[in-house]
């Protein structure tokens, strides 16, 4: 079995061992949505992120692609307050986020989707994505929210009396997806989204999201199947031991030979 889940490769990838800048990477602009920079998390002795630095453009897919353990989640973890880095800066349209807690990063907009969807099973799919808008609680836009997250995702409109719980995988999935919606994300960050689905189920995961983007949501986006990630983004990053080691326009990545072999399982 693939050690990054990911085609035929066996032990760990090996992208180039210096980072290198494929061309049309975003770079750095003052007009980023997201700018991570030189960000380094540890746990413990473990230095999980050594120095990642990255930026997403404002409503553009950007994926993060890497085997287990490369620190693809803990940089999430990180922009979304859950863990503190020791060193860098995530700055959100100017703000840096470090040191703030969840909950003022979430009424800043910035959602996460964390791997494992988090379905509260035994309450209905409405009440889980009301608890979604929880955070925008008085800002008096609950039912037009509903209503845009129905138009997005028209399954959840004829489950919404249905107990989470009951859901498909996928319709979980897509109910993580849309619960986060609620809040209304400027920035969308998915873990995994397509872990453990069927492939027709992933194939309608990746539907959706360059629909986000359509309502002006930016997505930074963790995934296990990497031709897919670089088929739905604009641009990527390839991490490894918690560094960055590619970087660049998506389509480009995606006929690097480096990624091909990799990730993708080509010989």
């Amino acid at each position: 079995m693939a050690a990054n889940g990911i085609g035929g490769l066996e032990g760990p990838p090996k992208p180039p061992t210096a980072a290198r800048t494929a061309p049309g990477n975003p770079g750095r602009s003052s007009s980023s949505l997201l700018e991570v920079d030189d960000l380094h998390v540890s746990y413990g002795r473990i230095r999980a992120v050594q120095g990642v630095s990255l930026t997403v453009p404002d409503a553009a897919v950007v994926a993060l692609i890497g085997a287990n353990g490369a620190g693809k989640s803990t940089l999430l973890r990180a922009i979304s307050g859950i863990v503190r880095p020791h060193r860098g800066a995530v700055r959100y349209l100017g703000e840096d986020l470090v040191g703030l807690p969840v909950h003022q990063i979430v009424r800043r907009r910035v959602i996460h989707v964390p791997e494992g969807r988090g379905m509260l099973a035994r309450m209905t799919v409405l009440e889980n994505l009301r608890l979604g808008g929880f955070a925008l609680k008085g800002a008096g836009h609950g039912k037009s929210d509903l209503e845009r997250v129905f138009a997005l995702f028209p399954v959840l409109r004829e489950r919404r009396a249905q107990l989470a719980g009951s859901l498909s995988g996928g319709e979980q999935q897509i109910l993580a997806i849309a619960r986060a919606m609620m809040a209304r994300p400027r920035l969308l960050m998915l873990d995994e989204p397509s872990l453990g689905l069927a492939p027709l189920l992933v194939r309608e995961i990746f539907r959706i999201i360059p629909r986000l983007t359509a309502e002006g949501t930016a997505v930074l986006l963790v995934e296990q199947n990497a031709r897919m990630a670089l088929q739905c983004a604009v641009y990527a990053y390839v991490l490894q031991t918690g560094r960055v080691v590619l970087s660049g326009r998506a389509a480009d990545l995606l006929a690097a030979p480096e990624v091909q072999h990799a990730y993708l399982g080509a010989g």
